[in-house]
């Protein structure tokens, strides 16, 4: 991780890194998605996530697909592989601390056009979350849980998708409510674009929801969560058979890296 990004992450709470993927790469994970997308949801609208903002309305809800790293090979291949990518982990390593886990099992995001979008939210603010912040001290960040999100289509300007408010990872103020609803000061909002095969890496902390899709191609991306490895937002889960050495050091349990924690990257 360059000076240069350091200073990016430490002043947005978020990092597009380009061209993790492959084309090779990119065609065998969405050939994999097309034929497991009958396994997803389509979220209903009972269950809606844009906070009855009209500004956030969609026509319908958002996919979900998730269980990828255990689908049959090859499809479950392409996941496998990103879930401790040689790209990112000098990323994590300085982001969580050499030692970090997966805390969230991977999960995909779909939106087609007309999807609504998520109302804006985050940890920063009044209140701590022990498992949700941002800290720098000692001349070093320190981050509680953090998303890495695989782009496997574009996301050109106008499209709709993640956003953030870029520095709330360090407010200390509750944010707007019109503001989380993407119905006032838009200006400070940040719509994240993207090619496909670029990663983003955001740290929880920092303000962040969707806005409706308006693209006629579908929105879809990944989504895991690390964390540092001493920590946990959600009970870990069991080893799989299927893992091997890089796999198994982002998936053992919690506990402190003093403790002979396997360690990516040396």
């Amino acid at each position: 991780m360059t000076d240069d990004e350091k200073y990016l992450f430490d002043l947005n709470g978020y990092l597009v890194i380009e061209n993790v993927l492959t084309k090779d790469d990119l065609a065998l994970a969405n050939e994999a998605v097309d034929r497991h997308l009958n396994q997803g949801r389509i979220r209903p609208r009972e269950q809606r996530l844009d906070g009855n903002s009209p500004t956030l309305e969609g026509t319908q809800g958002r996919g979900q697909l998730g269980n990828m790293l255990n689908w049959d090979e090859p499809d479950c291949n392409p996941f496998r592989q990103m879930l401790a990518h040689p790209t990112l982990v000098p990323y994590l390593n300085e982001i969580l601390g050499k030692g970090f886990r997966m805390d969230h099992q991977m999960s995909l995001l779909w939106m087609d056009r007309g999807a609504e979008g998520f109302r804006f939210h985050g940890s920063s603010g009044p209140g701590f979350d022990p498992n949700q912040y941002y800290i720098f001290k000692n001349g070093k960040m320190h981050n509680g849980l953090t998303v890495v999100s695989f782009q496997l289509t574009h996301v050109n300007s106008g499209d709709g998708g993640l956003c953030v408010i870029p520095g709330s990872h360090k407010s200390n103020y509750a944010c707007p409510q019109e503001m989380r609803l993407y119905q006032k000061y838009q200006e400070h909002i940040c719509q994240i674009t993207c090619s496909a095969g670029d990663v983003v890496i955001f740290t929880e902390a920092v303000t962040h929801g969707t806005l409706p899709w308006t693209a006629d191609h579908p929105r879809r991306s990944t989504l895991t969560r690390y964390t540092a490895g001493n920590m946990a937002y959600v009970p870990a889960y069991e080893m799989p058979d299927w893992a091997n050495e890089r796999q198994r050091a982002v998936m053992e349990p919690p506990y402190h890296s003093r403790l002979n924690r396997p360690i990516l990257g040396e």
